[in-house]
C-alpha cells in the first residue's frame, strides 16, 4: 500500500469515482457524464497534480484524494481546499483510509498552509465522521428551500 501522485492511467477509474461523489453531494443535480469528469481531471492535472494523491494497492488505484491551494479573495489568506476523497468499496474501513487522509494533511503542512477547508454533504456521514476524527470542525451550514419541501427531505432520509 503506497500513496503516490495521480497518473494518466488512473483517470478513467477516478472519473467514475468523481461521478459517485457528485451523486452523493448533489443528488438529482449531479453531473453524471464521465466525459465531463475525465476532462475536469485532465485539466486539473496541469495545475494541481501535486495535490492529487492515489492510494495504490498492488499496482491499482484503490482510493484518491484531491487537494488544492487556494487564496481567500478578501483576506488573501492561503488555505488548502479538500476537493475530493474516495476509497473504493473493498478498501473502505481499511488502514488505507487513514494513510491517504494523513498524506493529505502532510501535503498541506509541506506547502506551509495552516488551514484546510473541506465541504461535505449533510447526508455523507462517513466523510463527516472522517473529518471529525481528524479534528475538523463545522463552520458553515448551507440552507436551501425548494418547492418540493418535505417530499424532497424524505427522498434523502
Amino acid at each position: 500500500m503506497i500513496i503516490r501522485q495521480v497518473e494518466a492511467r488512473d483517470l478513467a477509474e477516478i472519473a467514475k469515482w468523481e461521478r459517485e461523489i457528485s451523486k452523493i453531494s448533489f443528488g438529482d443535480e449531479a453531473i453524471t457524464d464521465l466525459t465531463f469528469h475525465l476532462n475536469k481531471l485532465e485539466k486539473a492535472m496541469i495545475r494541481e497534480r501535486p495535490g492529487m494523491l492515489v492510494l495504490d494497492i498492488d499496482g491499482c488505484a484503490a482510493g484518491w484524494m484531491w487537494m488544492a491551494v487556494r487564496v481567500n479573495s478578501v483576506t488573501k489568506e492561503t488555505y488548502m481546499q479538500f476537493r475530493s476523497f474516495y476509497i473504493s468499496e473493498p478498501f473502505r474501513g481499511s488502514a488505507g483510509v487513514d494513510k491517504l487522509f494523513e498524506a493529505g494533511i502532510s501535503f498541506t503542512k509541506q506547502k506551509g498552509v495552516q488551514r484546510i477547508v473541506g465541504h461535505v454533504h449533510v447526508h455523507n456521514l462517513p466523510m463527516r465522521t472522517l473529518y471529525k476524527k481528524y479534528g475538523f470542525m463545522p463552520t458553515h451550514l448551507t440552507m436551501e428551500y425548494s418547492e418540493c419541501g418535505t417530499a424532497g427531505e424524505k427522498e434523502h432520509d
